[in-house]
Order: C-alpha cells, then sequence, then structure tokens
C-alpha cells in the first residue's frame, strides 16, 4: 500500500477519520512533504485529508501563496468544497483540482458562486457526481469567468447536460473541456457539438 512519510495514504481510516492533535500533527507534515519550495503548488493528491484535515490546512500560514491545489482524491465532499469557496487562504488559485471527491451538484454551485475563488483558470472536477442537474449549475450560475479549461470526465452527466452546456454564455474564456465517460448518447453529443459554447473551443473531448 502507498505510504506517505510514515503512514498509509489510503487507508480509510488514516488519516481522513483523524481529530484533535493527532490531525493537527498529520496535517502539517502533509504540508511539509508536499508544498513546493518556493510555496505556490500544493500537491495533497491521494493524501486522504478529509474535510478536516482540509481545515487545518487551510490555517497553515505557509499555504497564503499558492496559486496550484491539487486535492484529487481527498475525500472533502460538499463540506470541503464550501471550505475552499469562503477561506481567504485559497484566494490566489488559478489551477484547482477536484477528482475524486464525492462532490455532488451543490458542492459544484458553491464553488463556481465563490468570491474567493474568482481567479480559477483551470477547474478539475472529474470523477465525482455533478449529473445533469450539476451541469446545469455550471452552465446557468457559474461566476467564475476566467476559467479557461474544466475537466467534467466521468459524472454522469447526460444528454441534457451536454445540451446546457454547449449552449452556456457563462464562460467566456473557455477554451477546453473534457466530458468524456459521461452518460450521453451518441446522438447527444452530435447535437452539443453544433452549439455556440462547444463550437468556440479549442479541444473538446465527449
Amino acid at each position: 500500500m502507498p505510504s506517505l512519510s510514515g503512514y498509509k495514504i489510503y487507508d480509510t481510516d488514516e488519516p481522513c477519520n483523524y481529530t484533535g492533535q493527532k490531525l493537527v500533527e498529520a496535517m502539517t507534515k502533509v504540508v511539509d512533504d508536499r508544498l513546493s519550495e518556493n510555496q505556490r503548488e500544493l500537491n495533497l493528491k491521494g493524501c486522504c485529508v478529509g474535510n478536516n484535515g482540509l481545515q487545518v490546512i487551510g490555517e497553515d500560514p505557509r499555504i497564503a501563496n499558492i496559486k496550484r491545489l491539487n486535492l484529487g482524491g481527498n475525500k472533502i465532499g460538499d463540506a470541503g468544497a464550501h471550505f475552499l469557496a469562503e477561506t481567504e487562504a485559497f484566494s490566489k488559485l488559478n489551477w484547482l483540482e477536484l477528482g475524486g471527491n464525492d462532490l455532488s451538484p451543490e458542492g459544484v454551485r458553491v464553488l463556481i458562486k465563490s468570491k474567493v475563488l474568482r481567479k480559477l483558470k483551470t477547474l478539475n472536477l472529474y470523477r465525482n457526481y455533478i449529473k445533469d442537474e450539476g451541469a446545469k449549475i455550471l452552465a446557468e450560475e457559474n461566476e467564475l469567468e476566467k476559467i479557461e479549461e474544466m475537466d467534467l470526465a466521468q459524472n454522469e452527466i447526460g444528454d441534457e447536460g451536454f445540451i446546457a452546456l454547449s449552449n452556456s454564455e457563462k464562460f467566456p474564456n473557455l477554451v477546453a473541456l473534457y466530458l468524456d465517460n459521461n452518460f450521453g448518447t451518441r446522438e447527444g453529443k452530435a447535437s452539443a457539438r453544433l452549439n455556440p459554447n462547444f463550437k468556440k473551443l479549442q479541444s473538446l473531448n465527449l
């Protein structure tokens, strides 16, 4: 089993379910090991920090200047999305990886309406549970207008979500979108490709 500085990072109880001082010590160690030397990038992929761990990390003064944050596979859920969206420590982010975090449409909504995350240019949300509802929320309610690249692969999105995204006017700077391994039909994909938001893209995976 993979390990990170002496503890198992994919064990369902470590450190996702740590509490108290044990959690603080574990998260301090994670930041020690995973924060880049220039303090601009924090790669936490697969570390199982959970929502509680994320809150501890959010209070660490060392992350105040990070621009790239990889939280892939960390089980932060919608509660973690709320924390990210509301915490000033993340206000300089321009690249955010949230693949495999059990996010629902509600988690998507709080992220795209965040006042904190307005500098984001890349948002990776693959392998969550966005579904058609979440795709429509993105299409109709997005306020992160600087987004240039977005990954929504493996989110159980069907034709309804594809069509909503393809007609959206909420992504003026979007140039790349990844929607592969979803539930769209061949006909739905073909129809979506003809709509304004998809026609303008430089890169589109359906």
